[in-house]
């Protein structure tokens, strides 16, 4: 996208549904709520398991999340290779069928790679795209600056941009969003990200919607502060999306009460790592293993096991799968 096309012509044309065949999804901009990162299933020769692939993005539209996204980083995007990027991408899509949004993670070890995903994104029919910076976790702004041009020259779906390395302050990323037009989302992971959603509400002023990750262990107090959305893992991906519903319904105790429940798997993935997710989407029949190929993410004994038994217990009445 040449730098000289403004935010207000993009939006312009966006609107009335011209910007190179973008989905009908796109026209429920501004996105808000639960956009949960998907888990990577890999049968037991660590081959990705289409299948269960599939079979997730389809819980998690009946589970009644807000968006979806893969691959991402508890994904374990940087296991996967080029070729099994492009093509589960578009099986994710297939299966969502323009039920939810879907953002397909489009970052990529150089700008190159990165815009490549991006066409590809916005050909396969996503809803928009999610970005860390480059795999190299490079902290020079002037290359960052490049890269991020790049994805969003290659393709016009509107970008989200996950804070993966210090050096994207609030500052940089509000005054990236003035070059981008398409640039309109983060997702904040730093260690104080309920401050700095304090700092996009009050400086970005509309120009960047913050949303969070964390394992969502903050969500109440950064939708008090003006976050629009939270990522969460994809095991109890309905019950994330009943606390955010209840809480934006106006319904402060109940969706308190849930979250206290739930903050029982979050200390627990604390410890265990992403192999929680696995086997929580195993147990829910989802996947079939939870085999992993980074196998440096966790693993659960048998105590971590006990512990889930207990808090399936009692967050199962509030399943809606």
């Amino acid at each position: 996208m040449s730098r000289d096309f403004s935010r207000r012509e993009f939006l312009s044309v966006s609107a009335a549904g011209a910007v190179l065949g973008a989905p009908a999804a796109s026209a429920k901009e501004p996105f808000q709520g639960v956009f949960v990162i998907m888990q990577t299933p890999f049968l037991e020769n660590r081959e990705i398991d289409e299948e269960s692939l599939r079979r997730e993005a389809d819980f998690l539209v009946r589970c009644r999340v807000h968006g979806m996204v893969w691959p991402a980083g508890a994904g374990e995007t940087s296991m996967l290779t080029h070729q099994e990027r492009l093509r589960y991408s578009r099986s994710v899509v297939e299966e969502v069928k323009g039920r939810t949004p879907v953002l397909i993670g489009v970052h990529g070890k150089d700008k190159a790679e990165a815009a490549e995903y991006a066409r590809h994104a916005e050909k396969i029919g996503a809803t928009a795209m999610l970005a860390l910076g480059q795999t190299d976790g490079t902290g020079d702004l002037k290359v960052l600056t490049e890269y991020f041009t790049a994805i969003t020259t290659a393709s016009r779906l509107p970008l989200f941009i996950q804070v993966s390395t210090p050096a994207m302050t609030v500052d940089y990323l509000i005054e990236l969003a003035r070059k981008l037009p398409t640039f309109r989302y983060v997702k904040e992971e730093q260690a104080v990200a309920p401050k700095r959603v304090s700092r996009y509400v009050a400086e970005a002023k509309g120009l960047l919607t913050p949303m969070t990750g964390g394992g969502s262990r903050n969500v109440l107090t950064e939708m008090a502060r003006g976050s629009r959305g939270t990522m969460p893992g994809a095991g109890f991906a309905d019950i994330q999306a009943q606390i955010w519903d209840w809480r934006q319904a106006g319904r402060k105790k109940e969706a308190r009460d849930l979250f206290g429940k739930m903050l029982m798997m979050a200390v627990l993935e604390l410890q265990t790592g992403y192999v929680l997710q696995k086997e929580i989407l195993r147990r829910r029949r989802v996947f079939k293993t939870v085999v992993m190929r980074d196998t440096s993410r966790g693993t659960m004994d048998q105590w971590d096991q006990r512990e889930l038994d207990e808090i399936f217990e009692v967050l199962r009445p509030y399943f809606r799968v």
